[in-house]
C-alpha cells in the first residue's frame, strides 16, 4: 500500500477518510445538499499562493466552528504551514503536536508520512543537506521501533496487525532517499535492496526512488524504465523525469509517448489464463466493479479487474463497470451507472459484486492489485461449477447508431429481470487516482419490459444514451457549482460489447449472463 498517498501530511488520518467517506456517499446521493463550508474549502485549496489559503482556510474554520470538515480543515492548514517553511527546524516544529496527539496506527504512519514532507519539499534544495537527513532517519527510526514493539502492538485491533505487517518495509523507502538526500549512493542502495527483501509491493514511490539511485549511479537506461513505471501511477515528477531522459538517450521524444502506455497498460502482477475444465456447463459468472477515476483506492481493484478480463474469457466472465462521483465527480458517470448503484445501495467505492453478490470488498494501490485479482479470481471460479439456472445466447447487429440486440433463453423463470447493459471496451481518462485506461465502462443499462423479454429482442439508440450522458453531467454541474475539465458522454463505437444477464428480483442472485460484440 502506497502509505504517501493516503498520508500526505494530514494531521488526523483516520478522522479524515471517515470525513471524505461520509462527504462523497452524501454527495452522491443528495447532490442538492452539499454543506456550504465543504466547496468553500475546495475552492480554498485551489489558492496557489499558501499564505492566502491559510487565511482562507483559517476564515472557513472560525465561520464554521461545529463543522463535521474540521479535521480536514485543520489539515490543510497544517500541510500548507509546512510547504511554506524555510528550514528543517520550522518543519519539525509543525509535526511536533502531531506527532504527540497521533494514536492507533497513526502513531507509527506519521513519521513515514512526515519523512516525505521533508524529502519532497519544495525548499528542500535550501534545507541543510544534513540536518534534513538527519531529521529524516531520525523518523524512520521512531517509526520502524514503535511497529516492532510488542507493547505497542498490544493497543492495535488483531484486524490491524496484519497491515502493520505488510507496510512496515515502506519506511525503508523514505531511509534511501534520505541518504540520497546527502549522495550516500551505497546506504541508499542496501535500504533498498532491505526494501525488495521484504516481499512488500514494488510500488511507484518504490521506483521513483530506484530511478533517483540510477541516476545517481549514472544508470540512464535502467533510471529511464524506474521512471517511466512511476510515471505510469502519476507519480510527483516521475513524467517530467522520464521524458528528459528519453529525449537525452534517443535525441527526441518519437516514440515516447507509446512506451508510457506500455507501462501503464502492464499488470503489475502475472497470471495463468483461466480454462474451463471438462465439467463446465455453459455456465458465466457476472463480475460487476462500482469505481471512480478520482478514488485512490480504486486502483487495486480496477486493475484486478482488468487481469480478469486477460485471464478469464467471454464464455465464462462478463465485466461490468460503473462509474460513480465517489469521492469526487467523475466524467464517465451517467444515468445508467446511478440507476444500477440505486438498485445495489452502493454509496462508496470501490464495491464489488459477484453475480449479484457483495463479494471480495475494498481495494488498495497498484501494488495491491495482484493479491485483489486472485481473491476476484477466486469467487468467479468457485461460481463456474454447475448447470446454469437458465441457458442464454445473445447476438448484436448494428445499423448507425442503432444497436439491436437478440437473445435466446431456454426458459423464462419466475420472478427475474432480463437486464441488457452496453459497455466500451476501454476509455481514456486520467483522473485523480492515476489510471489513464478505463476497461468494460457501462453506458447504457435497462430492464427489458415483458413486451421486449417476450419479443427476446431490444434496440439501443446510442445517439440517445450519449445525449442522456451529457444532459446527466450537466446537471451534475449546475447542482454542484462544479466544472468538468472533460466529459466522456461520448461513445467510441469501435469496440462495444453488449451484456445480457438473468436476475433474481428479489435475491439479486444472477442466474447467468451472455456477452456479445457489436460489429463496428
Amino acid at each position: 500500500m502506497n502509505l504517501r498517498k493516503i498520508a500526505c501530511g494530514a494531521v488526523l488520518l483516520a478522522a479524515i477518510l471517515a470525513v471524505l467517506a461520509s462527504a462523497a456517499a452524501a454527495g452522491a446521493q443528495n447532490p442538492r445538499e452539499r454543506p456550504a463550508e465543504l466547496a468553500e474549502y475546495q475552492k480554498a485549496l485551489q489558492l496557489q499562493d499558501l499564505a492566502a489559503r491559510v487565511r482562507e482556510l483559517e476564515r472557513i474554520r472560525a465561520a464554521y466552528p461545529s463543522t463535521q470538515y474540521r479535521p480536514l480543515i485543520e489539515s490543510a492548514i497544517l500541510y500548507a504551514r509546512i510547504q511554506m517553511a524555510g528550514t528543517v527546524e520550522e518543519v519539525l516544529k509543525l509535526h511536533e503536536p502531531v506527532i504527540r496527539g497521533a494514536d492507533g496506527m497513526n502513531r507509527v504512519f506519521v513519521f513515514y508520512s512526515f519523512s516525505w514532507d521533508i524529502l519532497r519539499h519544495p525548499n528542500i534544495a535550501r534545507f541543510d543537506k544534513a540536518k534534513a537527513t538527519r531529521a529524516v532517519l531520525d523518523y524512520v527510526d521512531r517509526g520502524m521501533t514503535l511497529a516492532l514493539d510488542p507493547e505497542f502492538q498490544k493497543t492495535l485491533p488483531a484486524d490491524q496487525l496484519p497491515f502493520l505487517e505488510v507496510n512496515r518495509p515502506a519506511f525503508y523507502l523514505a531511509e534511501a532517499a534520505a541518504y540520497l538526500n546527502d549522495g550516500s549512493t551505497a546506504k541508499a542502495a542496501a535500504a533498498l535492496e532491505n526494501f525488495r527483501k521484504s516481499g512488500h509491493a514494488l510500488d511507484q514511490v518504490y521506483h521513483y526512488v530506484q530511478g533517483d539511485l540510477d541516476t545517481a549511479q549514472d544508470r540512464e537506461k535502467d533510471a529511464l524504465e524506474s521512471y517511466l513505471s512511476a510515471s505510469a501511477e502519476n507519480y510527483g515528477d516521475a513524467l517530467a523525469k522520464a521524458r528528459a531522459l528519453y529525449q537525452k538517450l534517443n535525441g527526441s521524444l518519437d516514440g515516447f509517448q507509446a512506451r508510457l502506455e506500455d507501462k501503464q497498460k502492464a499488470l503489475p502482477f502475472t497470471f495463468e489464463p483461466y480454462k474451463p475444465d471438462k465439467t463446465w456447463d455453459g455456465k458465466m459468472v457476472l463480475a460487476e466493479l462500482f469505481t471512480g477515476s478520482e478514488c485512490p483506492p480504486c486502483v487495486g481493484a480496477d486493475l484486478g479487474f482488468d487481469g480478469l478480463i486477460e485471464a478469464f474469457d467471454s464464455r465464462t466472465l462478463a465485466v461490468l463497470e460503473y462509474h460513480l462521483p465517489i469521492p469526487r465527480p467523475d466524467p464517465m458517470m451517467n444515468p445508467a451507472t446511478r440507476k444500477r448503484a440505486q438498485e445495489y445501495g452502493v454509496t462508496s467505492t470501490p464495491s464489488t459484486f459477484f453475480d449479484g453478490e457483495a463479494k471480495a470488498g475494498g481495494g488498495g494501490n497498484r501494488g495491491m492489485a495482484g493479491d485483489k485479482f486472485r481473491e476476484f479470481a477466486g469467487e468467479i471460479k468457485n461460481r463456474l461449477a454447475g448447470k446454469p439456472a437458465v441457458r442464454l445466447e445473445v447476438k448484436a447487429s448494428r445499423a448507425a447508431d442503432l444497436v439491436r440486440v437478440e437473445f435466446k433463453a431456454d426458459k423464462t423463470p419466475s420472478g427475474v429481470d432480463f437486464n441488457i447493459a452496453l459497455v466500451q471496451e476501454e476509455e481514456r481518462f486520467r483522473g485523480g487516482n492515476g489510471l489513464p485506461f478505463h476497461k468494460m465502462v457501462v453506458r447504457e443499462f435497462v430492464t427489458l419490459d415483458e413486451a421486449a423479454v417476450k419479443a427476446r429482442t431490444y434496440t439501443i439508440d446510442i445517439a440517445a444514451v450519449e445525449a442522456a450522458a451529457a444532459a446527466h453531467l450537466a446537471e451534475f454541474e449546475r447542482e454542484n457549482a462544479f466544472r468538468f475539465t472533460e466529459k466522456k458522454s461520448r461513445i467510441d463505437g469501435t469496440a462495444l460489447r453488449v451484456v445480457l444477464f438473468v436476475q433474481d428480483r428479489a435475491t439479486k442472485k444472477v442466474l447467468n449472463a451472455a456477452v456479445a460484440v457489436v460489429p463496428k
